[in-house]
């Protein structure tokens, strides 16, 4: 038992070296060239609550649930007046079955929609989100900034204080809503 303990603290002293070395090498050795900074900020909550194309995204997928809702809905309707003729008439096993199959194929072609629905989502947020950080890739470029600040993180201010000068949010909401004024939901099979 002993022993075991000396070879774990020999283990660990080693680690421990290891780690203070590649620390000071990474960290000590090289010189950092000091450079100004030059900081932006950007509202990203804004950004998503009021640019068009998050809009158009939000809106484009409330049309499509809603049709597809409708839709499912008038079909479970007329499998449930089917299945009530089917207590009335006393089906026969083949009719049950056959019934039992469109309610399968109706659970599968949800499923598929919802997934399609997904994809379709998944698709245009990253168009959109790609495009968002090219613009303000390209701002950060004109302006030379080195750094930018999201002022929020899950609906909450992550900066106390910024000058206006460094906010970039209106920039970008109107950049994105220029490149990206008219969104389709794409083609998913």
């Amino acid at each position: 038992m002993n022993r075991f303990f000396r070879v774990s603290f020999v283990v660990f002293s080693v680690a421990v070296c290891t780690i203070a070395a590649t620390f000071y090498f990474v960290f000590y050795s090289h010189k950092i060239e000091s450079k100004s900074i030059r900081v932006a900020v950007v509202d990203s909550n804004l950004i998503k609550s009021q640019s068009l194309p998050f809009a158009k995204v939000r809106e484009l997928l409330e049309e499509e649930h809603n049709r597809i809702h409708k839709d499912i809905l008038e079909q479970e309707a007329s499998l449930r007046e089917e299945h009530q003729r089917l207590k009335k008439t006393k089906a026969k096993p083949e009719q049950k079955l056959e019934f039992d199959k469109k309610i399968s194929g109706l659970e599968q072609q949800v499923q598929k929609t919802k997934e399609k629905l997904e994809k379709q989502f998944t698709l245009l947020t990253n168009l959109v989100e790609s495009t968002l950080n090219q613009v303000i890739a390209d701002i950060v470029k004109e302006h030379g900034f080195n750094l930018v600040l999201n002022m929020t993180i899950q609906e909450t201010r992550s900066i106390l204080y910024h000058e206006e000068a460094l906010d970039i949010t209106a920039e970008v909401i109107k950049r994105l809503d220029k490149i990206l004024p008219n969104l389709k939901l794409p083609a998913v099979e």
